[in-house]
């Protein structure tokens, strides 16, 4: 699969839009960077399995990717979490190891220090990732032609299941906001753009097209425009998933407007901060955290908390992101040629 280096642009700015709405103001839509990662995610797992005509035998090769992709860095996050916090005051029970440990992040309670959050709450977004990662290979082997109406059709139930949620029963923002059930959609909607791209669809010709984009950008401003709990819980995340098919579409579709922005995002200073934004986002929650308790000065707070995030998350994606990565792939790709007819493993 040929590497698309504007999405790594593309995840810069979801993690910068994370860290700016925690470190410097609430005024900017941390959810949307989230929101942007989800997207992001479903649209490069969906075009990996499609481009190499994803079957039953690839799903070793599949989990062994993620695994040395994701668990190295994050158990060493937890390990220096837990080093840190204990020196500072602030000891990170056992339940909240195992919360982040076995990906039920989004569905755990985590210790609150008051004035000092948890460093492990900020993992939540990867328990909603690894319940993907978990589905989602055996609903494209079973949907088969049908991927797309299975994609529509999850898009729509899991909105309804929101409302559902939110003016049935009433939960708290937090149910809807982190949990699996209520935010899968945020990434089938990347799925479902790299699918309509994969076949060529006839609908991407009215993606790509400059109204498209301008409805875009009107539903952007209304999800962030509009401050009803209700209407942020349950139609936001919707209407941003719509919103960025056109902007996908513009970047990865031959016939698209806006050539701008693809150079923007390929740049050499976009892609650094897209490589490293699995550290960034990891680290920047566990600098803040010790900054918090440790820094009065707002002002100092907050530089010593980019600094500082930067700084760790380098270290993390070059010292155990990358070599670790980089083994896993060769392993994955010996299973994928052990698995072929007529060859053997040695």
């Amino acid at each position: 699969m040929k590497h698309l280096p504007a999405l790594d642009g593309i995840r810069a700015v979801a993690i910068l839009i994370v860290m700016v709405s925690h470190v410097l103001t609430p005024v900017v839509p941390g959810g949307f960077g989230v929101t942007l990662f989800f997207f992001v995610s479903g649209f490069i797992i969906t075009r990996m399995m499609l481009s190499q005509g994803f079957k039953g035998d690839h799903l070793k090769a599949f989990y062994v990717r993620r695994f040395f992709r994701l668990a190295p860095a994050l158990l060493v996050y937890m390990l220096v979490s837990g080093l840190v916090m204990n020196a500072l005051g602030y000891p990170v029970p056992a339940r909240d190891f195992f919360a982040t440990l076995f990906y039920y992040a989004n569905y755990h309670q985590f210790t609150n220090y008051g004035h000092v959050l948890s460093p492990l709450v900020i993992t939540w977004s990867l328990a909603v990732e690894e319940h993907f990662y978990f589905m989602f290979p055996i609903v494209l082997i079973l949907s088969g032609r049908h991927l797309v109406s299975v994609l529509v059709t999850a898009i729509v139930a899991i909105l309804v299941w929101r409302m559902v949620l939110v003016y049935g029963f009433h939960v708290p923002t937090a149910r809807t906001y982190v949990s699996t059930d209520t935010r899968l959609d945020s990434i089938a909607w990347g799925c479902l753009l790299s699918v309509l791209i994969d076949r060529k669809h006839v609908f991407l010709a009215r993606l790509a097209h400059w109204r498209a984009l301008v409805l875009s950008a009107i539903l952007l401003l209304a999800s962030f425009a509009i401050r009803r709990d209700d209407f942020r819980e349950t139609l936001r995340y919707t209407l941003q998933g719509a919103a960025l098919m056109p902007i996908f579409c513009a970047l990865f579709w031959s016939r698209a407007p806006l050539p701008w922005l693809r150079p923007a995002l390929e740049s050499r200073v976009a892609r650094y901060v897209g490589n490293i934004s699995y550290s960034l986002y990891l680290y920047h929650f566990l600098v803040l955290a010790a900054c918090t308790a440790t820094i009065s000065n707002l002002v100092e707070l907050k530089i010593a908390a980019f600094a500082g995030a930067f700084l760790l998350a380098t270290l993390s994606y070059y010292l155990i992101e990358n070599p670790i990565r980089r083994f896993g792939s060769r392993l994955a790709r010996s299973m994928e040629e052990s698995a072929k007819p007529g060859v053997q493993a040695v």
